[in-house]
């Protein structure tokens, strides 16, 4: 069990809980004696320190940003990072100088401490308005996949290469390159996932007729280095249909064998299955039927599916029996240790653990044998 980013996530909050004692310690004006002061300070400046040294390293700062949806974590650590770190070192040496002398604490103590209360609100607030602005560029990508025509998917292509990300909860883009997704809690781009979306409902990749060498070439460019992570079965489904010919389904189905690399996912088969029911007796079926040794091929692809299936169910149940035991372990952790075990299970719950819909694979095999069958 790999815990990278748990110690930057409890550095954080332990900053966070200090400056709250930080604030009411200045309520209840205990940094006017020197001891409180300097010993405040010193442990403001090692929590600061703590807080730098995670940050340095990669694993933490990986498994920290990688911990929340939607690049969420990075605002929330700079915005928060920005009222807390300045104040918890500012806020006592300001309230030791002025009752020193005789005066009462700067208004802008006061002001600091309001700021801190306001960015709760404020984060509600941006994760409200963070849906709203992802659906705007969702549905701005999937109009510009849905224009999609022949020739044309360069232009598409520039456009993506082009794509800034947006800073999470605004509106505005970040002066940095949009980057493919990746860690268990990706951050995905409305824009491309809109675009992919838009490109796979496109007439062009509806149609029958095959695409052109170059339209391919920019299709299988944008599934390498912007549609990376996301589901992209009817792209895939229309670049195998384009390629396939009568007697020859094992080069572009299963090039290596069946137990292989490069074998036809779970989610083409079917889509596959739809085309050749439509379209297949014209093309892919000379005289109405369809060669022996596809039909074998696709049957073998159905059934090893098939088996798939049923190991995958094996899998999600032991998986299910380790993930108590591994509760049953952390509920015997450290408190803090396990009070952020229980938030990223929850985490994973609300943004990782939607259900996957499988299609019922038993009644394929029929399918298959109904294809193309011809005149006997």
């Amino acid at each position: 069990m790999r815990l990278d980013g748990i110690g930057f996530l409890l550095a954080f909050a332990l900053t966070v809980a200090y400056g709250v004692i930080v604030d009411v310690a200045l309520l209840a004006r205990i940094f006017r004696y020197r001891a409180a002061l300097v010993g405040g300070l010193i442990v403001a400046l090692l929590l600061i320190a703590l807080l730098v040294g995670l940050a340095a390293s990669p694993s933490e700062r990986a498994g920290f940003f990688n911990g929340a949806p939607g690049g969420s974590s990075l605002v929330v650590l700079l915005m928060t990072g920005a009222v807390f770190l300045p104040f918890i070192v500012f806020a006592p040496l300001a309230q030791y100088r002025a009752m020193r002398q005789g005066r009462r604490w700067p208004g802008w103590v006061s002001a600091w401490m309001a700021l801190q209360v306001a960015l709760l609100p404020g984060f509600l607030v941006l994760a409200n308005t963070e849906e709203h602005f992802w659906q705007q560029e969702y549905a701005a990508g999937q109009a510009v996949g849905r224009e999609a025509r022949a020739g044309a998917l360069g232009v598409i292509r520039e456009s993506a290469e082009q794509q800034h990300e947006r800073i999470w909860g605004t509106g505005w883009t970040s002066p940095w390159q949009q980057e493919t997704p990746s860690g268990y809690l990706a951050r995905r781009s409305a824009w491309i996932a809109g675009l992919e979306k838009g490109v796979g409902d496109s007439a062009l990749i509806a149609a029958n007729e095959p695409l052109s060498e170059a339209d391919r070439a920019v299709l299988r460019t944008l599934i390498e280095r912007h549609f990376a992570g996301y589901a992209t079965p009817t792209i895939n489904t229309k670049l195998i249909w384009d390629a396939l010919e009568p007697g020859d389904f094992a080069r572009q189905l299963a090039p290596h064998g069946l137990n292989e690399q490069g074998v036809v996912s779970e989610e083409v088969i079917p889509l596959l299955l739809d085309r050749l029911e439509a379209n297949g007796e014209a093309r892919l079926c000379p005289g109405g039927r369809m060669m022996d040794a596809d039909r074998a091929l696709l049957s073998q692809l159905v059934l090893a599916k098939v088996r798939d299936y049923d190991e995958a169910m094996k899998r999600e149940l032991r998986a299910e029996l380790e993930a108590k035991q591994r509760d049953r372990e952390m509920s015997e952790a450290p408190i803090p240790y396990r009070l952020i075990w229980d938030a990223t299970q929850v985490l994973g719950n609300a943004y990782g653990g939607q259900a996957v819909g499988v299609p019922d694979w038993s009644r394929y095999p029929q399918r298959v044998e109904r294809l193309c069958r011809g005149p006997q």
